[in-house]
């Protein structure tokens, strides 16, 4: 399996309220009283298995013991990269989607094992492996640079304690200030709706700043002479009539939310935690072989957007 050694900016499928706009800080996750019971869940004062008093022995253990696929507190599994309504769909505060949404729909950020009931061929380590990063900062994606935050976790890109970002996002990631708008996922939308708030590429800008290109044209440092694919921009192909995603035989892509136009970001392409794609035949060769984290098979997330 190619692991990809990249933060993409894991948008993790965690809690959220069922109807509105999602909460930021649904089920233990964050919006605490002064009596909580909610710290007991994940800590223990004195008898902790691993650090930050962790009641498991890293972040990953502890997040995949509700969110992994033999855990029972969440109704996202995210190590096989489904939705699991059967776990809790009471609507109660520990319920993380909506009842609307079927068992086994895709979660948006893809899954750390298995996507699509096959293995992952690339994914983010969020178990603690991974300390670098490429393409951090605004010039070179050649270069590896290490983690300001320590190696990546899923607390790398997301607030077990609460955020004002869209599904518990962290509002500073590797340093960096990040903003990202909550997206409505109210009765009238699945959990699994594929959608993403304004300012969801600036996640994986906070690591990848040398891939986030805004502008037409823009080139990078690689060998001098190589380009990279626009971000942020308005999706304005003629034939498009969905604002919130873009298809084409049966495939579909998402979009971001901006309130005025229908944009594509780094989401738009890439799944946040893994993905099952293949590369074969023309779409493998030098430096193209790895699967990066695509949502299609061949990069096919190509052919969706530009239909030739």
């Amino acid at each position: 399996m190619k692991r990809v050694f990249v933060v993409v900016g894991m948008v993790l499928v965690l809690s959220l309220a069922m109807t509105g706009l999602a909460s930021a800080n649904g089920g233990p996750h964050g919006g605490y009283t002064a009596t909580t019971d909610a710290c007991a869940a994940c800590h223990r004062a004195h008898t902790a298995a691993g650090p930050a008093l962790l009641i498991e022995s890293s972040t990953y253990a502890l997040c995949v013991s509700c969110h992994g696929s033999s855990g029972s507190g969440a109704n996202t599994n995210v190590d096989d990269g489904y939705y699991l309504s059967s776990r809790d769909d009471s609507g109660g505060n520990w319920d993380h989607g909506a009842a609307n949404t079927p068992d086994n729909a895709s979660l948006l950020g893809g899954g750390f094992v298995n996507y699509g009931g096959n293995p992952v061929t690339s994914i983010h380590d969020a178990d603690g492996s991974t300390d670098q990063t490429w393409g951090q900062g605004a010039t070179d994606r050649g270069v590896q640079t290490a983690l300001s935050d320590g190696n990546l976790t899923c607390a790398s890109c997301h607030d077990p304690h609460g955020s004002n970002n869209y599904r518990i996002i962290k509002e500073t990631i590797n340093g960096v200030s990040v903003s990202v708008a909550q997206v409505d996922e109210g009765a009238a939308k699945d959990y699994d709706t594929e959608q993403w708030g304004a300012g969801q590429s600036n996640v994986c800008a906070a690591c990848h700043g040398a891939y986030h290109k805004t502008a037409a044209g823009q080139g990078s440092t690689l060998d001098g002479s190589t380009y990279t694919h626009r971000i942020d921009m308005s999706y304005s192909y003629g034939g498009n009539v969905n604002p919130e995603t873009v298809g084409l035989s049966g495939y579909t892509l998402p979009l971001a939310e901006t309130g005025t136009n229908d944009t594509v970001v780094c989401q738009t392409c890439h799944l946040p935690h893994g993905t099952a794609a293949t590369m074969t035949a023309m779409a493998q060769g030098p430096n193209t072989s790895d699967s990066a984290l695509l949502r299609l098979d061949n990069r096919g997330v190509c052919e969706v957007c530009h239909q030739k």
